[in-house]
């Protein structure tokens, strides 16, 4: 009897490490099969300065985030020993990678599909703080607007969506939140550039990572035109008909300017919340709060924006985006 039952025990215990490594094996397959995309939050001449995607080293980083093990990333790389060495000895000294308890653990942010869905979810608290100070503030702010030159052929609701999301939120407001909440004159330094990264999955194609809002420039005639959506079938531009003129920017920015101190109070009354989300998803473990927050923040204002749109505060363009020109 006792014979039977160590062979039993046996061909169990063989049974759930052919399990367990047939998942491994799984994860790393679709880990290859994905679609992930980089950002980076900069200004001037701060960018990577290395080619991040040789040898595959960004999914050796998502990797490391899915704790999947560096033997089953090598084999299905193809890579040696002396490779990994080399990519891990690399990324280190452009700080994108650290130690803890002698673990390598990626230092940029990176989010899977699941993290994505988490970080949206977690937002939603705040989100809605800062939709119900907007509230509060949409009076004075179409007030404002009706001083610009735009409001002379052009209504708010066109103008809604530039100015309650990006202006409130993004463009016109993302160096007063590292300023004032992170109290951050610069960005994280990487091999002597000052930037924030990341590397997130993207499951459609049509869209921006996670459907998050943000700009992109395009150079039309040698000028730059702003697109400030989320839609990438959208991108065709031969000019814009959105023209921003110094005085007006002028009064975009005092928009901003006096939403600051609702935005970054909300921020500072949920600083306990937001700590709290970033240790229980799991990044406290990898990379600093800021560069935690910075991100965690464009999920935010993206759900801010969508709860905006459902409460018919602002109207998103049926393109997805709005493009736009500011005068120089």
């Amino acid at each position: 009897m006792k014979y039977y039952i160590i062979i039993l025990i046996s061909i169990l215990t063989l049974s759930c490490q052919t399990k367990q490594n047939n998942t491994e094996n799984s994860k790393i397959d679709l880990l290859f099969e994905s679609n992930f995309e980089h950002s980076l939050i900069s200004r001037g001449n701060n960018f990577p300065d290395f080619q991040y995607k040789k040898d595959s080293m960004d999914f050796f980083l998502i990797s490391l985030h899915q704790n999947i093990p560096i033997s089953d990333f090598k084999k299905r790389a193809k890579l040696t020993d002396n490779q990994i060495n080399k990519i891990k000895k690399l990324l280190e000294t452009k700080n994108w990678l650290h130690y803890t308890n002698g673990k390598p653990k990626p230092s940029v942010f990176i989010a899977t599909q699941k993290d994505g869905e988490k970080l949206f979810k977690s937002s939603i608290p705040i989100a809605n703080k800062v939709v119900g100070e907007i509230q509060k503030e949409l009076p004075d702010i179409k007030l404002k607007f009706n001083e610009t030159e735009i409001s002379k052929t052009q209504d708010f609701e066109k103008w809604s969506f530039l100015i309650l999301s990006n202006v409130l939120l993004d463009s016109w407001q993302i160096d007063n939140v590292e300023k004032y909440y992170l109290n951050k004159e610069k960005r994280p330094n990487r091999h002597g550039k000052n930037y924030y990264y990341s590397i997130m999955e993207n499951t459609d194609k049509n869209r921006e990572t996670f459907g998050i809002y943000g700009n992109q420039y395009e150079e039309i005639n040698g000028k730059s035109i702003s697109i400030y959506g989320n839609n990438r079938l959208n991108i065709s531009l031969k000019q814009s008909e959105n023209e921003i003129s110094k005085s007006d920017n002028e009064i975009f920015s005092k928009i901003a300017s006096d939403f600051k101190p609702k935005l970054i109070d909300i921020l500072n009354s949920e600083d306990n919340y937001i700590r709290k989300t970033y240790k229980e998803t799991g990044y406290q473990k990898e990379i600093t709060f800021e560069e935690f927050f910075i991100w965690w923040y464009h999920f935010m204002y993206t759900m801010a924006t969508k709860i905006m749109s459902d409460n018919n505060m602002l109207k998103i363009p049926d393109s997805g985006n709005f493009e736009y020109q500011i005068e120089e």
